[in-house]
């Protein structure tokens, strides 16, 4: 296909040839009107030509190549420029140049300032839209009026008639118009041979169809260049998308801040966090978001260029909470972007492990202690021990024991309770029964400022396991009786309705703040942390007691006042 295009190409070329060659200087015979006749045709057949070679290609320079190719059959010269002029920059810039045999880049002649006086040929056919054909190039250089240039095959330039005379006898300049306007001129130059007004209408008319193909090639750029335009919109505006669907689907929260500390940007993970909606937030400084914002964002180091983002856990208050986040910064053309997580949970845990760690060593060591120095004391040959005291020592050992023993096995069934492992049945019990037996079981164990009664309204059959309603009756009870430092009494009652059975066990003792009523079922949580005012113990019971009365179908939680005591019940579902 390519060897035939070729062939097509020089068919053309032979054909265009032959046209020109038959026009001026040929010899003919007949009357004057039939030669001119005979004239006129072949020039029109030479031009159709012409134009249907220029069209060929839309590519600027390829139009440029095949301009020339024309030319040199139908005019001769030793050297073709096409320059363009602007009205608005009043320059005229060179866009094609082919001197001696080789192409010279347009880049190496520099634009010229048009001469509105109309001296400079260039100048004087821009401003006076007609062609004009000098055969004594030499002399007209020398007239001051105007700037004249010459440049060889190489590229390098000489003002004439200043760095010598010119290297062209004859020239040509003709103006390429649009719409009636003058938008460029085309030099055809010769060292030898003189042009004549026949040789400069043929160029007119080559010239004519050679700014019809380059406004074509032109306009073909445009629209290439357009479309690539809007490609890359449209993937630009593509990847924009995908970025902002990755953006609203990463479980970070993401926002951007422009340069007057404004949110430009907030994503859903940054909404649920926050718990700030993103149309509420959107256009306001960060400083209404987050709370000492200002002093806090001077410790968040922003990453510049390829620079590693460092990140930083700092304590805000947002919407009246306190939330520790973890943020990256990054700047961006737009201003700066933060990426937080909230590790609120994580420093609970690691608060929870502190204080884990800190009850159960405070809450190990005391009964060890006991066990141990009455284990010594028992053990001593220095001394002679009563039995009265022997048997003291043995039942503290005892007592103590068995305290180790319930705080390892509520370590234990906290453990089994987070991996979800505990098996809980659910049977009839008789939940009035059940309370009798475990007040019965816990009056041993009352100080003597301390009563215990109960209140049970009938039978009362609830759906649950029997070992772990008790458990959860055990460590109510203890939980009121410890907490009531001064004394007073602790009440169980038990209710029903048609779809539950309600347990409350109440006491007089020291109470719990509202904001603190919440977090009571939370693991390690202990309302005397410092054991100042109340005995010691895991802050493990009340979370037992929630996870055992959830798995068996029912609620549990609390009323309370401080100083006024507070009042624990649970429900269960009725049999």
């Amino acid at each position: 296909m390519r060897r035939l295009d070729c062939v097509l190409r020089r068919t053309r070329i032979l054909r265009i040839r032959a046209l020109s060659a038959s026009l001026p200087g040929t010899t003919h015979r007949g009357p004057v009107t039939k030669r001119h006749s005979e004239t006129s045709s072949k020039k029109a057949e030479l031009l159709l030509a012409a134009a249907r070679y220029l069209n060929e290609t839309l590519e600027l320079e390829r139009v440029y190549d095949r301009f020339r190719e024309l030319l040199a059959e139908a005019v001769p010269h030793g050297g073709v420029i096409v320059s363009s002029f602007d009205r608005e920059t009043g320059l005229i810039s060179c866009d094609y140049a082919w001197v001696d045999g080789d192409k010279i880049d347009p880049a190496i002649l520099p634009p010229l300032p048009l001469n509105r006086e109309g001296g400079g040929m260039q100048s004087r056919v821009i401003v006076s839209g007609e062609p004009l054909l000098v055969n004594d190039v030499p002399e007209q250089v020398k007239d001051p009026a105007g700037v004249y240039y010459d440049v060889d095959r190489k590229g390098r330039m000489r003002k004439l008639p200043d760095e010598g005379p010119p290297g062209v006898q004859s020239a040509m300049m003709l103006p390429v118009k649009h719409e009636g306007e003058v938008v460029g001129v085309v030099q055809l130059m010769h060292e030898r041979a003189r042009y004549d007004r026949q040789q400069l209408e043929l160029a007119e008319g080559l010239i004519g169809l050679m700014a019809a193909a380059v406004r074509n090639a032109r306009l073909h750029a445009q629209e290439q260049a357009e479309a690539a335009a809007r490609a890359r919109a449209e993937a630009t505006a593509a990847e924009r998308e995908h970025a902002a669907r990755v953006l609203e689907a990463v479980g970070d929260g993401v926002f951007l801040l422009d340069g007057e500390g404004s949110i430009r940007f907030w994503n859903r993970a940054a909404e649920l966090v926050t718990g700030q909606r993103r149309d509420d937030v959107l256009g306001r400084p960060a400083g209404d978001v987050f709370g000492g914002w200002h002093a806090v964002s001077a410790e968040i180091p922003v990453s510049e260029g390829a620079s590693p983002a460092t990140p930083v856990t700092l304590p805000l208050e947002v919407d009246g909470r306190e939330l520790w986040l973890s943020f990256v910064a990054v700047r961006s053309p737009g201003g700066v972007v933060y990426a937080f997580r909230d590790l609120s949970v994580e420093r609970g845990l690691e608060a929870a492990k502190s204080d884990f760690i800190a009850t159960v060593s405070h809450e190990l060591r005391t009964p060890m202690t006991a066990v141990l120095g009455a284990a010594k004391t028992l053990l001593r040959d220095d001394i002679e021990l009563s039995a009265e005291r022997r048997q003291q020592l043995l039942e503290m050992i005892g007592a103590q024991g068995t305290r180790l023993t319930q705080i390892t096995e509520e370590v234990l069934l906290a453990n089994r309770l987070d991996r979800g492992d505990l098996r809980v049945d659910s049977e009839r019990v008789d939940l009035a029964e059940l309370v009798r037996e475990a007040v019965e079981a816990m009056r041993e164990r009352l100080p003597e400022s301390v009563s215990l009664s109960m209140s049970t309204n009938g039978a009362a059959a609830a759906l649950g396991d029997r070992g772990r309603i008790e458990q959860v009756l055990v460590n109510l009870i203890d939980n009121a009786i410890r907490y009531s430092p001064e004394g007073g009494e602790v009440m169980v009652r038990t209710a029903h309705s048609e779809a539950s059975v309600r347990v409350e066990v109440a006491d007089e003792g020291i109470g719990i703040p509202l904001v603190e009523q919440s977090s009571v079922f939370e693991k390690f949580y202990r309302g005397d942390p410092q054991h100042r005012a109340v005995p010691g113990g895991t802050g493990l019971g009340l979370y037992i007691s929630r996870e055992l009365v959830r798995r068996m179908g029912g609620t549990i939680g609390v009323r309370s006042r401080p100083g006024e005591g507070s009042t624990f019940f649970f429900e269960l579902p009725r049999a």
